[in-house]
């Protein structure tokens, strides 16, 4: 495979491994803090000023998180922040809640929340929010959410920093071990529910890079934590990140560069939020070039319950871009599976959305929602370095464009 990779590819592809052996990135985790020493040394390396910013984030150590009907036990994952069960569990009949109109059903019991099939991603999302808001205001004491989607497995569900988005303690189960607890609750069977460990607060970090230059700033960001080792959501963006700093350095020695890697990322971009009041002005910044969630990430074909790797991207991703971008976005990233529809900025999906309410006017973003995103599939095996490279250059060319149109406005007005 070597032989058949440039040097950005086997760097990619390099920084990609390195990202992969770091473990769990969830924010003040062992795995952040080692990602964030990495960073800060290569970004040291290339002679930018590195500054880190301390974020206050939830964090919960399990010792047994777990559901139990009858003679069936099954893992679950806990929604954070976490109200934890104890020692002893939290013990109720179950209830099986698929729309809203059923959630009357969940008074007093143990609410399954199905979820439709999606690639789900938060718990605030449009097909969750419904249910967890009506499934606890009907009255039942705990929620376990079970996100159908392409991989039967658990999906981690981002969410805000603050209070839990309900009064009750809420799990989350694999949609591949969920069927026989629908079975237990139309037995009528007692289940209990454990959401036991110890829920405390840890910090995670924002880091601010800057190499000032000239007038004008180039600003590059990408997040860094999520829930599991994250190497498609979270690695094709840092290795891009990691890439285009290098870039930057040789590239434009007359601008100045911002860079901006964030941590606290699952609690709604609380990291982005803390730290754009330091980020340089809008009216001095020539273009933020946001490196967003699974930019590159493996297709593959299902047919009758196989799967079979494809050698191409997974389409189901989005360039999103301001008007003045646009244009430039639809040349560079033609011919990219699903990048070639370009779309404004969404509030709400990104850390693009806070960078353009913070009224940066030349912004973009990649964003990506492949079959493993928020679980511990996504691993290495997800991505591939010469799917990321095209989608790292096509950036750059926006870069490119942006600073040659720049360069002639200067000379005009000269």
């Amino acid at each position: 495979m070597g032989d058949e990779m440039d040097a950005l590819t086997r760097t990619l592809a390099d920084d990609l491994a390195r990202h992969a052996a770091l473990g769990d990135k969830v924010s003040g985790g062992p795995g952040d803090a080692a990602t964030t020493q990495w960073i800060v040394r290569r970004l040291a390396e290339l002679g930018y000023g590195v500054e880190q910013q301390g974020i206050e984030v939830p964090f919960f150590d399990p010792v047994d998180c777990r559901l139990v009907a009858g003679e069936t036990t099954a893992p679950v994952y806990w929604q954070s922040p976490v109200t934890a069960t104890g020692i002893q569990g939290l013990r109720a009949p179950l209830a099986v809640v698929r729309a809203p109109y059923e959630a009357i059903d969940a008074a007093g019991r143990i609410a399954l929340l199905v979820l439709p099939h999606a690639r789900h991603a938060s718990v605030d999302s449009p097909l969750a929010a419904p249910l967890v808001a009506a499934a606890s205001a009907a009255g039942a004491v705990a929620l376990v959410i079970v996100p159908v989607g392409p991989t039967g497995e658990v999906v981690a569900l981002n969410a805000d920093i603050g209070a839990p988005v309900a009064p009750v303690p809420i799990a989350v189960l694999a949609p591949a071990l969920a069927e026989p607890f629908l079975r237990a609750a139309r037995s009528g069977l007692t289940a209990t529910l454990f959401l036991h460990g110890r829920t405390s607060v840890r910090q995670t970090s924002n880091l601010q890079a800057r190499l000032r230059r000239g007038p004008r700033w180039l600003c590059l960001s990408t997040p860094r934590t999520g829930w599991f080792g994250c190497v498609a959501e979270r690695g094709t963006g840092t290795a891009a990140f990691l890439a285009m700093a290098a870039w930057a350095v040789e590239r434009f020695p007359d601008l100045s560069l911002f860079l901006l890697n964030t941590g606290a990322h699952e609690y709604r971009f609380a990291g982005a939020h803390s730290a754009l009041a330091q980020a340089p002005a809008p009216a001095d910044t020539l273009v933020w070039i946001h490196l967003g969630a699974a930019l590159a990430v493996r297709d593959r074909l299902e047919f009758r319950g196989e799967l079979f790797d494809l050698p191409s991207a997974d389409a189901n991703r989005i360039t999103m871009a301001t008007e003045s971008l646009q244009e430039a976005a639809r040349v560079a990233f033609r011919g990219l599976p699903g990048l070639e529809r370009i779309t404004t900025p969404m509030s709400g999906v990104s850390e693009l959305g806070a960078i353009v309410e913070h009224g940066y006017d030349r912004a973009m973003a990649v964003l990506g929602i492949p079959r493993a995103f928020h679980t511990r599939a996504d691993d290495l095996a997800e991505v591939d370095a010469r799917l990321l490279a095209p989608v790292v250059r096509a950036h750059m060319a926006v870069v490119e464009a942006v600073h040659r149109q720049s360069s002639q406005t200067s000379e005009d007005v000269a």
